[in-house]
């Protein structure tokens, strides 16, 4: 028994994110007037309520499951149970929205945000605090000119990037190098250090290969790209912008972590 109240919980979770919040208030309101000793007939009566097709879909295999496992659970008991779930989920999307950022070739129509406009928008969007760590940074004309804007508005600017001297040729010049002097002097710019590495037995060692962003603790971008022109306008790269959550905070703190424990160790412009 318990497992199938966990299969119920799972599926009413499932429902509640899937169908339309007006069409689930109004089926629950159907949903609530049923009798304990509900009929087939009854069901079917509500269900034909539903106008959407999908909907009715969805709704029609949750009851399904509910009269074949767990018909002891009253009709208003599941309404209720259904009302959580759909205030629950919308509670959770005023809190956090997590957007799909995309470059490289387009569906028509495509509603996926590009990696450049992602990023500036997050970087535009910071006002107290900015982390950038990218493995490579190069020929970023806009980027560059959106941090410098940050800094002159006293964004606290932390920049992480690899360089040809801690990676040992894996990267042609510092990525430093592309922010400019003027905003090279306001950023704070970190590396992670040779000797702070993992070397496996072949004498191999690790890369600094995360890409991401992220401003106030409140908006992050995690991304495949690296600040580059073609990584923000030519290659496929994939990434997610989350604004909300804890996500954002975590991340920032896990760097700033790693900066109060000198793993990651400043660079003087």
């Amino acid at each position: 028994m318990p497992g199938n109240r966990s299969e119920l919980l799972q599926r009413v979770a499932i429902t509640a994110r899937v169908v339309p919040p007006p069409i689930l208030e109004r089926f629950c309101d159907e949903l609530e007037r049923l009798p304990v000793d509900v009929s087939r007939d009854q069901i079917g009566a509500v269900l034909r309520t539903v106008p959407q097709q999908h909907a009715r879909d969805v709704l029609t295999e949750l009851l399904a499951y509910w009269r074949r496992e767990l018909l002891e659970l009253q009709p208003d008991q599941l309404a209720w149970a259904l009302r959580a779930a759909g205030e629950t989920d919308k509670r959770w999307d005023r809190w956090q929205s997590v957007e799909l950022v995309w470059t490289g070739p387009d569906r028509p129509h495509s509603s996926l945000r590009r990696t450049e406009q992602a990023l500036l928008d997050v970087i535009e969007s910071a006002r107290h605090s900015l982390l950038i760590v990218t493995f490579a940074a190069y020929r970023i004309p806009q980027v560059g000119g959106a941090l410098l804007a940050a800094a002159e508005r006293d964004v606290q600017i932390r920049f992480i990037a690899e360089s040809p001297e801690t990676s040992e040729g894996k990267v042609s010049f510092a990525g430093f190098q592309a922010l400019g002097e003027p905003l090279r002097r306001h950023a704070q710019l970190y590396i992670w250090p040779k000797e702070k590495r993992e070397v496996d037995a072949a004498g191999h060692f690790g890369a600094l290969h995360a890409k991401c962003a992220v401003a106030d603790e409140h908006t992050a971008f995690i991304s495949s790209a690296n600040l580059t022109d073609h990584a923000l306008n030519l290659n496929v790269e994939l990434g997610v912008l989350i604004r909300g959550g804890e996500v954002p905070a975590k991340v920032a703190r896990h760097f700033r972590d790693l900066i109060g424990t000198n793993v990651l160790a400043p660079v003087h412009a």
